[in-house]
């Protein structure tokens, strides 16, 4: 139910462009404003399909050329602009901890 309304209203901007305007125009005369509107957003679904299953065969003829590995970075060089740990994160060992009072 949801994509049928996120497809009618792509239809609502589509219906204006000069790919569907035609076809909005001609279904709107003879059926009303409503119907043509579902028409164009049916035929949005349709192109989006048609679309999206030629890219798969597309991308099935031709497989992606892997990336080659990122060099891992060594512990003791931190990347450029890292300046280490913050100071929240460190330990004072300066001063001992408070004790505890038990009364």
């Amino acid at each position: 139910m949801w994509l049928r309304w996120v497809l009618c209203e792509a239809a609502q901007t589509a219906k204006r462009s000069p790919q569907f305007a035609p076809a909005f125009q001609r279904i709107a005369k003879r059926r009303g404003k409503k119907i043509a509107t579902t028409a164009v957003a049916r035929k949005l679904a349709t192109r989006a399909w048609h679309l999206l299953t030629d890219a798969e065969h597309a991308a099935a003829r031709n497989p992606p050329r892997h990336a080659p590995p990122r060099p891992k970075q060594r512990r003791d060089n931190p990347p450029e602009g890292s300046h280490g740990p913050r100071a929240s994160s460190k330990i004072c060992l300066s001063r001992p901890r408070r004790a505890r009072r038990t009364d």
